[in-house]
Formats: structure tokens, sequence, C-alpha cells
């Protein structure tokens, strides 16, 4: 069994926001958005708590980040949620392919890279 990340993290290619404020909503259509400058701030009360998602469409280049601070959602892991960002909004999507620790250091290997319906391994940076 795979172990649940306390917090998800993915990096998508030019996503459009309200692409992306749709597709959650599909999920949780109590969306409410708390703050829309630079950086977008959602929130939601789940049956696990309350949720909040971050998404900042200038994170890494041409990368927009996607972070739901508190996994109360059904995707155990970054790759999960990965797999039905790409899905569902038809951008590449990067994503760690395993839980990150404190104490990793930089090393960029351990990601995936989901493109045109495939995954691959990605060294990125």
């Amino acid at each position: 069994m795979t172990e649940r990340f306390p917090d998800l993290e993915i990096y998508l290619l030019k996503p459009d926001a309200d692409a992306i404020e749709q597709w959650l909503q599909g999920y949780w259509p109590q969306l409410r958005r708390l703050q829309q400058d630079q950086r977008y701030h959602w929130q939601v009360d789940t049956s696990q708590g309350t949720m909040d998602i971050f998404f900042n469409p200038q994170a890494e280049k041409n990368f927009a980040s996607l972070w739901f601070k508190q996994n109360h959602t059904d995707w155990a892991t970054d790759l999960d949620c990965g797999r039905a960002a790409h899905a569902a909004l038809n951008v590449e999507v990067r994503c760690s392919d395993a839980g990150w620790q404190e104490d990793d250091g930089e090393d960029d290997s351990g990601w995936i890279k989901l493109i045109r319906g495939e995954e691959k391994p990605l060294t990125w940076r």
C-alpha cells in the first residue's frame, strides 16, 4: 500500500487558471476563492477538515505550481494527483514519484513527466 502524502504539489506547463478552478469545482462544488492576484488561493471544507489549495502561475519558468496544503483529497500521492490533472487539463504535468523529506537535499531525480498520455522519468533542472 502506498503511503499517503500529508500535502500534494504538482507542476503544470502553462495551465489556464480558470480551467484549474473548474477542474477543482468538479471535485468540490463548494470550493471558495479567497484570493486572486498573481497567485490563487482556494479553500474547501471536506469531511476530513478544511483544505487550502494554492496556485502559483509563475512557480518555475513556464510551470505553475498547484499545492494542496492539507491532503484531504482522494489522491494518496503527488503522482496520483498529477495523473488526474493531466487527464483533465491535457497539459504537461511534472511531479515527484516519491515522498519528500527536509534532509533529502537538492537531488533532482525522482520526478515523473506526464505528457501526451505517457509517464516518463525526469531529472528536472
